[in-house]
């Protein structure tokens, strides 16, 4: 720890000691909301359901058919029946190899990208929301002038392209980055652990490079849009944050540092933070309310919009029961229906993390469960996961209530 990390965490200390003081609904009253938007203990699921689900695609250590990776997962997400995709559009897209020949110039731009004949069959499907974890390139923690100004034109250019190219279709695009509490540590080992060991030396200077560029991005996407104000279509630009329980405790992070200090259309959570070890769903709905608290709503969409851009349970690492499971998940999702959450995006399709001592990096690929962790919805082996099984019931009784035994 550094000479001054004994005054860090003191102060921490002192920080949780008052964040609890603050907190105005009890547990009880968080618990009862939650249950009474249970769908398995009777609450209606939304009509609009299928608009608010969808799945990550990509990275994932198998595939089932001989079309390009990215477009496969697309189609089979819309077979699943849900209407929302998030991708990842990097111009090194090593997390979509199989049967895929990208072909990439050079000086590939994020509209080219847009443009290649997979993200083009990707988006051809009739789904109602594309998130798209994007980069131009820029060092998100010591931003340059030049790396800006990219970042800046490559975004205006996307969402220029976006908003003409579907402007006769209801669709929207949102233009996100990948978890920024991680990019804001510069890594996940154990000098990203804030909390436990003391921030670096440079931390102000991250938080203003982290500013200017989401600043830029949020420019870039409003000058797009006053340039096409009758698309149908819709960009937004939204700021992913992962350590929001952290936040909450004063923990220097995205949350705090960032997100009062820029305007934002929307702000994604990826929700481990709440979900690893609290079961019961209420820090998950503190965290929902934190970020709301601290963010700035853009002029275009002008209310604190959270939405749900990563949630997980890795079906074979827990251990889980399948019933177990299915509660589990229904807390989750009642949180997030409570909540008025527009989007809950699940972590994945095909699960892309390998089991212990277990190696397979595209093109190689398995068909054996027990060599991954079980983030998915489709095992290797093709049938469903826990979480999809649920899932589907929702999907299905959409609209309505679901036929529930009296034991669960």
């Amino acid at each position: 720890m550094r000479k001054h990390g004994w005054k860090y965490i003191v102060g921490l200390f002192f920080f949780q000691v008052t964040s609890a003081q603050n907190r105005t609904m009890s547990d009880a009253a968080i618990w009862r909301k939650i249950e009474r938007f249970s769908p398995l203990k009777g609450a209606v699921i939304p009509a609009d359901f299928s608009r608010r689900l969808g799945a990550t695609h990509v990275g994932g250590k198998y595939f089932f058919t001989n079309e390009p990776y990215l477009v496969e997962g697309t189609k089979k997400l819309k077979e699943l029946g849900m209407g929302v995709c998030k991708l990842w559009m990097y111009k090194n897209p090593s997390g979509y190899q199989y049967n895929s020949d990208w072909n990439l110039p050079k000086n590939t731009s994020l509209t080219d990208l847009a443009k290649h004949p997979y993200y083009q069959a990707a988006f051809a499907f009739p789904l109602s929301t594309f998130v798209l974890s994007t980069s131009a390139g820029v060092n998100m923690i010591q931003a340059d002038s030049a790396g800006l100004a990219k970042e800046e034109k490559e975004f205006y250019d996307l969402a220029l392209y976006l908003l003409e190219k579907y402007q006769d279709r209801d669709v929207e695009f949102i233009l996100s980055n990948w978890e920024g509490d991680w990019i804001l540590r510069g890594g996940v080992g154990w000098e990203a652990q804030w909390g436990r060991v003391a921030p670096p030396d440079e931390l102000p200077s991250r938080i203003q490079s982290l500013r200017r560029v989401f600043e830029v991005r949020q420019r870039a996407v409003d000058n797009a849009r006053k340039k096409i104000p009758q698309s149908r279509c819709r960009v937004y630009h939204a700021i992913e944050v992962n350590k929001v329980v952290d936040a909450s405790f004063g923990i220097p992070s995205v949350t705090n540092d960032v997100l009062p200090f820029v305007h934002v259309d929307m702000v994604s959570w990826s929700a481990y933070d709440a979900t690893d070890f609290d079961k019961t769903g209420i820090d998950l709905y503190r965290g929902i309310d934190y970020i709301r608290s601290k963010m700035k709503p853009s002029e275009y969409t002008k209310k604190p919009i959270v939405f749900i851009g990563e949630i997980g349970i890795p079906e074979m690492a827990t251990k889980n029961l399948p019933e177990e499971f299915k509660h589990r998940w229904d807390t989750y999702l009642s949180v997030c229906l409570a909540q008025h959450i527009p989007y809950i995006i699940y972590w994945e399709l095909y699960c892309n993390e390998t089991g212990k001592d277990v190696k397979i990096e595209q093109p190689a690929s398995t068909k054996n469960n027990r060599d991954l962790n079980g983030f998915w919805l489709i095992r290797p082996d093709g049938k469903q996961g826990y979480a999809m099984n649920y899932f589907e019931q929702l999907l299905q009784n959409a609209g309505r209530r679901l036929a529930v035994k009296s034991n669960e």
